[in-house]
């Protein structure tokens, strides 16, 4: 193979975290060679996400600053962007290639093809379909982490819940959940190559197992999993809808010693009546309680939520009842998002859109509410030991990286061991790395 260079740039949820880490990990047990920098490869393949305009834009803007700064290089769009508007991101300069996630499974072939025969440019050949013909969740045997500590395994695909906001069905499909023997094989390959940690993601993690046959569920996926893995260390769940964390669900995360105490809940919006204009299954009163349920259960867990603001007609009093619910909650953190109009959706065309300097100011506030919440959480582990898995990750100087049960990042000494737990003395909050520090 040509001294070619290749580069994945992942945006959006962990479930495309974990598409781009499988389409790496192909390429480089090929063979191919990869850069340290998207402005240094050859070949660069950019895996979208289109929640919202502001993540479009994302996508458009980096292709525009690796052409200018690197006019030789070929770019490779996939995922929801690409599947949503392919022919957009076609007529752009320096794209070779736009794979949908109908056709996601192409791209390392493509990949390597124009590392090996690198063409000139062109207008892009487009690989995209309709999604919904996805009746099977079929992915790569390949799967891991841009680290080697911790690695992703995508169990599920799709979603077949309406919320009025949403594009994501559209262009993921119907919801498909790999089976369960195959989800058990992939873990264990990456426990014979030594990861630490795995998650288990989803689009709609909950419904796992539903569209299968014998029917099953996400619960017994987990305990099939660690019954049948003993040595798979830890096991962490990624995103779950309220309605299915079910006292099953928090038990696991409370009690079993090899399940992360870590769940994040979508709430979207504290106040019922924003949530019904959303088509969201579940009042304020009901994610209050279940979180504080699980707060119950698990008093040292991280939990964290999805927040929308600026949803369309959404007043002051509306907005004040999600800060206070916020407040008032056992959140430990926040992804905040503006509401962003999507053509196609039933939200996009409602009336009273809230102006963005009003969702920009209201998304200011949580994120300071969160902030302090945050540090409050934190603050509590000072002085006491916590086990923390080392990353392959240098931050400020000879410093490295690490990460609690509860998903607290932690600044530890440089020469501990990586990919090592370490039983370490946490000595105070380490605002930089939002986290915080600990020693031997």
């Amino acid at each position: 193979m040509p001294d070619q260079r290749f580069h994945v740039v992942n945006f959006g949820c962990r479930a495309s975290q974990s598409e781009g880490a499988a389409i790496q990990d192909e390429l480089t047990q090929a063979g191919a060679r990869e850069s340290v920098s998207p402005y240094d490869a050859d070949v660069l393949v950019v895996n979208s996400c289109t929640v919202t305009a502001e993540a479009d834009r994302e996508v458009r803007r980096l292709i525009r600053r690796v052409g200018r700064r690197n006019p030789d290089s070929r770019i490779v769009v996939t995922g929801c962007f690409a599947q949503r508007r392919p022919e957009e991101l076609a007529a752009m300069p320096h794209v070779g290639y736009v794979v949908g996630n109908s056709h996601k499974h192409m791209v390392s072939g493509l990949v390597l093809e124009s590392l090996q025969d690198p063409q000139g440019e062109g207008r892009a050949e487009v690989f995209c379909s309709d999604i919904f013909d996805e009746k099977v969740l079929d992915v790569s045997p390949a799967q891991g982490s841009a680290g080697r500590t911790r690695a992703t395994v995508k169990v599920q695909d799709g979603c077949d819940a309406n919320c009025s906001f949403c594009i994501i069905p559209s262009v993921r499909g119907r919801s498909r959940s790999l089976d369960p023997d195959r989800v058990i094989d992939r873990v264990r390959d990456l426990v014979q190559r030594e990861y630490r940690e795995v998650v288990f993601s989803g689009i709609h993690l909950g419904s796992y197992g539903r569209d299968l046959r014998p029917r099953t569920s996400f619960v017994d996926l987990v305990r099939r999993t660690l019954d049948t893995l003993p040595a798979l260390e830890r096991l962490r769940l990624s995103s779950i809808e309220p309605l299915e964390v079910t006292s099953e669900v928090i038990e696991l995360v409370a009690a079993h010693p090899r399940v992360a105490h870590h769940l994040h809940v979508p709430m979207q919006s504290g106040c019922t009546r924003i949530l019904r204009r959303m088509r969201r299954p579940y009042s304020a009163d009901a994610y209050a309680d279940l979180v504080g349920r699980i707060r119950d259960a698990a008093p040292d867990a991280a939990i964290g939520a999805d927040v929308m603001v600026g949803f369309p007609g959404e007043t002051d009093d509306e907005f004040l009842e999600t800060y206070r619910l916020i407040e008032a909650s056992p959140l430990t953190y926040l992804h905040v998002f503006p509401f962003s109009a999507r053509p196609g959706t039933v939200a996009a065309d409602m009336d009273n859109p809230v102006p963005e300097h009003v969702s920009r100011f209201r998304g200011r506030q949580l994120r300071s509410l969160i902030a302090r919440k945050n540090a409050a959480f934190r603050e509590a582990f000072v002085g006491r030991q916590l086990d923390v898995l080392v990353l392959d990750e240098v931050v400020h100087g000879n410093s490295r990286s690490g990460i609690t049960d509860n998903f607290i990042r932690v600044r530890v000494p440089g020469d501990l061991d990586v990919n090592r737990w370490h039983r370490l003395a946490v000595t105070g909050l380490d605002d930089a790395c939002h986290g915080i520090a600990a020693a031997l």
